[in-house]
């Protein structure tokens, strides 16, 4: 195991770790695998993945395959994510904090979060979310947010779905993979527009793509993979707020999405023209309709989707598609919630020094 010379990687060092892929994986165009990764061999990644192994490990298996725009990311700190052997990966998908034994496959707009197993020759269904410390028994399709069992799987059709995650492809057993919600090809070259907007106060990752007037203020800082398709339009991010991996910001003509201060928008989530008040939370995978307001404190939980114009009340979780109010945010959360964001105020300082 060596570090990787494969063309259309960016093979990115955190602090003094170093990346290790396998030389006989492929990659296609702009992908990201930083920090603490450890890759086995015949790995295959489409466009857009990112593997972000900054405060704490990423180590995945041998045979593995990541879909476009797919995320995974650690628990600073706390958990790492272990992917086994032949692991596939949809879509828009996430990974975070948490194990996926061998022969799983995730289908697209699959969220599994922080320090949970999915157990061997599983299937997290699309747009289902596996919620944090969850342990799910082996060789089980799992659906919904949060995922639930609903039948045992054999490995043929386990195989069968494996190649339309692949070719994505419509056909018998399409439904259980396969989003209902599919994200768009990217419309902009990552990249782009990242120099013109780039500043000693605030950080922008090398693949992120940005059209359209953009103001951060100090500290804030946007992730790799991001796209901010805003022609026309405008955008503000807050002080101290992050818009992390693989999210999509896209707005329509004179449209405008303002986001306050310590504002935490996950990996993967599709944001178009809101309002975001201040220490708001956007979890990982979750859809934000045009024209919702999120008050200050307010949260939508991982893997929801806010239909147009809803109103997040202060200090209140929301989840579910369409989200509906879930319950009182506690002070352990607020608590973490807070530290999440110092977090990213430092790894902002230390990507801006190794760039």
């Amino acid at each position: 195991m060596k570090e990787s010379g494969l063309p259309h990687m960016n093979i990115i060092p955190y602090l003094d770790f170093h990346p290790k892929i396998s030389e006989d994986s492929a990659s296609k165009r702009w992908v990201s695998i930083i920090g603490r990764t450890t890759i086995a061999g015949h790995c295959h990644f489409e466009d857009l993945v990112t593997l972000r192994a900054d405060g704490n490990t990423i180590t995945v298996g041998s045979k593995c395959w990541f879909g476009e725009y797919s995320t995974v990311h650690i628990a600073d700190g706390t958990y790492g994510a272990i992917l086994g052997n032949h692991v596939t990966i949809g879509r828009f998908s996430l990974v975070h904090g948490c194990t996926i034994a061998e022969d799983c496959l995730l289908g697209e707009h699959a969220v599994v979060m922080d320090n949970a197993i999915v157990g061997k020759g599983s299937v997290i269904c699309s747009d289902s979310v596996v919620p944090p410390g969850k342990q799910l028994e082996p060789g089980w399709l799992y659906q919904g947010v949060p995922a639930k069992p609903i039948r045992k799987i054999e490995a043929t059709e386990l195989e069968k779905l494996r190649v339309i995650i692949k070719s994505r492809k419509h056909g018998a057993g399409a439904e259980w993979v396969l989003s209902k919600q599919p994200v768009a090809p990217i419309t902009h070259e990552p990249g782009q527009g990242v120099a013109e907007n780039s500043s000693d106060e605030f950080y922008i990752a090398p693949t992120a793509a940005i059209v359209g007037t953009l103001e951060m203020a100090a500290e804030s800082s946007i992730w790799f993979g991001v796209e901010i398709a805003a022609k026309d339009a405008s955008v503000s991010i807050g002080a101290a707020s992050n818009v992390q991996d693989n999210s999509r910001i896209t707005l329509d003509y004179g449209e405008h999405l303002e986001i306050g201060e310590r504002v935490t928008i996950g990996h993967n989530v599709q944001l178009n023209a809101c309002d975001l008040g201040d220490t708001c939370v956007i979890g990982m995978g979750s859809t934000i309709g045009k024209g919702t307001i999120v008050q200050n404190g307010g949260v939508v939980a991982a893997g929801a989707v806010t239909a147009p114009n809803t109103v997040i009340t202060e200090g209140m979780i929301w989840s579910g598609n369409p989200a509906k109010q879930s319950r009182t945010i506690s002070e352990e959360n607020i608590k973490m919630f807070s530290i999440g964001v110092d977090i990213y105020k430092q790894y902002s300082k230390h990507y801006k020094k190794n760039p």
